[in-house]
């Protein structure tokens, strides 16, 4: 794991839409898209991540095995993202980033923070937002205390 990610495990897919289909078709900018909640359960820190994902653009199945990462920037070398348009981005002037290694990747915010106690011990809980799409990471505080509210991260998802 480079400085700039801030979290990174595999998981195993373990549901798809527990609660029913929330979101047959979302309307956004007139692209109607397929989403659907996935309950993910990662093998090495033994946590729980529940992700929308657009399923046109990254169809998973339960089974399946994942990489999940959040990085603060998609750089290589660490560089802080401006905000702004730049002309040398990665993709016009072929500079390898971490997009080159993951197959569906999002950008968004931190959103909330809480703590949940199972088992007598305590976990935290964080609230993601990727654009409408939402994503609830469960496990250990001590592996997240790098993340912060209000933050901005990259979800970076690949397939074992």
């Amino acid at each position: 794991m480079s400085s700039n990610e801030l979290f990174e495990d595999v998981f195993d897919v373990q549901r798809r839409d527990p609660d029913g289909r929330k979101f047959d078709k979302v309307s956004h900018r007139e692209a109607p898209a397929a989403v659907s909640r996935y309950v993910l359960k990662s093998d090495l820190y033994e946590f729980e991540a529940t992700v929308d994902i657009n399923i046109d653009i990254f169809p998973l199945q339960v089974g399946d095995k994942v990489s999940l990462c959040l990085a603060r920037t998609i750089h290589k070398d660490g560089t802080a993202e401006t905000g702004k348009y730049d002309k040398t981005f990665p993709t016009f002037s072929k500079k390898e980033t971490l997009l080159d290694s993951y197959d569906y990747v999002m950008h968004g915010k931190v959103f909330k923070y809480g703590d949940t106690h199972s088992g007598g011990s305590t976990k935290l809980e964080i609230y993601f937002s990727f654009g409408g799409l939402l994503m609830k990471l469960v496990g250990d505080p001590s592996k997240l205390k790098v993340i912060e509210v209000d933050s901005t991260v990259y979800l970076l998802i690949r397939r074992l």
